[in-house]
């Protein structure tokens, strides 16, 4: 699967600038052979729990890192109060380490639980689900 461009996601929103993928769960995982494991298993789970290709969006570290720093660097004085600001700095501290993400489009809570799970067996290392007004960690 190619990767994409964190910061073309036209449907991905920011809240005072900072990276808030309200409806999404964010993935991370050490490897790529884990991703694509993670991909496979996200697409041919049970018919209640797959994903479509355009419902999982890939990023790699060589591709997201400057995207995620300069999201840090831009975002509005008023992100320093809140979580995603915490959460966008842990994501280039583990894009540092080489951590691959997903993003998976998510219809509410039981379809979030059901994709970490997925994750969770698939070796995932780090999943948040982002609602609209909370950010919760499912692993």
């Amino acid at each position: 699967m190619p990767t994409s461009d964190i910061t073309a996601v036209h449907q991905v929103p920011t809240s005072f600038g900072v990276f808030k993928p309200v409806g999404w769960l964010m993935v991370g995982l050490p490897t790529q052979a884990l991703t694509d494991g993670l991909l496979a298993a996200l697409q041919t789970g049970p018919q209640a729990h797959t994903w479509p290709s355009e419902e999982v969006l890939h990023f790699a570290p060589s591709e997201t890192l400057e995207e995620l720093e300069s999201m840090v660097e831009n975002a509005g004085v008023l992100a320093g109060f809140g979580y995603e600001i915490t959460l966008l700095r842990r994501y280039v501290s583990l894009t540092k380490e080489g951590c691959r993400w997903l993003l998976v489009k998510v219809s509410g809570v039981e379809q979030a639980q059901a994709a970490a799970d997925i994750a969770r067996s698939c070796g995932a290392t780090l999943a948040v689900h982002y609602r609209l007004l909370t950010v919760e960690e499912l692993l």
